[in-house]
């Protein structure tokens, strides 16, 4: 065998390594986002469908996000925060589990040179905009971590974005964190089945209409295709603002409120029911009279779009259908997840004061 042909077959067997690092994702109901892993870095897909390579080992990222911290929560790797946003600051039961999050500077809207110093390798983001932009002669990675339009447009594929987006953030934290997602992604799983095997057969005149006002007044809701469209309905309640004509947050006119006259209303991201409540203008509606307008849990994050939402999906079922759900006890759940997923094990004291949307004791 001549010379160049030994070097023409050194080089195939060095390209079929190289192939070989990367590592296929198996995750259940999951596309594959993760490319190859070498020692320069992984390509992955973020949620808008983005190619972006990120380092190999990241050990500094920028949560900007609203949630990111509560995910880096999740894959125990606060400690790779070197900046976040204000989010968490409102939410007392973060810093109670977290309380390194203290320690970390916070930067709403940091310029690129501050993210350099601070050897940021990563930025999750909710959008690529403004000052974000001029990361592109850097080499921070920008991951974009949530969809602002185009969301999932059935209970199914929500299912599966909303798995997507936790393995985005193991993906890019490396091994140890994707064994979290990957752990995470089954038992949410394991929990959609615990619900819709209970709820898909209920026929549209058992399911309850369910408002959702969001705060901080009483017609701010999410719209269609939104998370909490898809917890209510999969927990047997019928949304009623799944038909509105925009996605995500918005402002409906107190008019279709009361047109809509819902027979339950949960209230998310404030710290009281009155903005419905106490509201002459709702007095006649029927969840006011029936009592029936609830006033949602808040733990490390707000439930209606964080990787809690798991938990407030068996809420809705609970308070929906408590006659299907008497063996689900949500002081259980939360301390379990609480257990698993934010490495922190609550009291029945504490699990039960973020059921009723209460901070922790010392915080009172």
């Amino acid at each position: 065998m001549d010379k160049k042909s030994m070097v023409a077959i050194i080089a195939v067997i060095v390209i079929l390594s190289i192939a070989g690092v990367g590592y296929s994702n198996t995750r259940s109901g999951l596309d594959s986002n993760i490319g190859i892993r070498t020692d320069q870095g992984v390509q992955i897909t973020d949620q808008t469908g983005r190619v972006v390579t990120v380092p190999a080992n990241v050990t500094h990222v920028a949560a900007l996000a609203g949630q990111s911290y509560e995910k880096l929560i999740l894959l125990n790797q606060t400690d790779k925060m070197a900046v976040t946003i204000s989010a968490w600051t409102n939410l007392p039961w973060s810093y109670k589990i977290a309380p390194q999050l203290k320690d970390i500077p916070i930067e709403n809207d940091p310029n690129v040179e501050d993210l350099i110093s601070k050897k940021v390798q990563v930025v999750f983001c909710l959008s690529y905009d403004g000052n974000k932009e001029k990361l592109n002669s850097s080499n921070i990675a920008v991951v974009i971590t949530q969809k602002n339009s185009g969301n999932p447009e059935n209970a199914d594929s929500f299912v599966k974005y909303v798995k997507q987006e936790i393995a985005l953030y193991g993906e890019v934290m490396g091994p140890d964190a994707e064994e979290i997602a990957d752990e995470w992604g089954v038992y949410f799983d394991q929990k959609v089945n615990y619900v819709t095997s209970r709820t898909a057969n209920l026929t549209d005149s058992q399911r309850p209409e369910v408002y959702y006002a969001r705060g901080p007044d009483a017609i701010t809701t999410q719209g269609k295709n939104s998370y909490t469209q898809f917890y209510v309905e999969m927990a047997g309640g019928d949304y009623v603002a799944k038909n509105t004509n925009k996605e995500g947050l918005q402002s409906v006119t107190m008019e279709q409120l009361l047109a809509w006259n819902p027979d339950v209303i949960f209230v998310g991201r404030i710290n009281s029911t009155d903005i419905i409540t106490n509201d002459s203008r709702l007095s006649n509606m029927k969840a006011v009279q029936d009592n029936k307008v609830y006033l949602c849990p808040q733990g490390v994050a707000y439930w209606d779009y964080g990787a809690e939402g798991v938990l407030l999906m068996e809420y809705f079922a609970k308070t929906l259908h408590p006659e299907l759900f008497e063996d689900l006890n949500m002081t259980g759940e939360v301390k379990d997840y609480y257990s698993r997923f934010c490495h922190y094990n609550l009291t029945d004291e504490e699990a039960n004061r973020i059921l009723q949307h209460l901070p922790p004791a010392s915080s009172t």
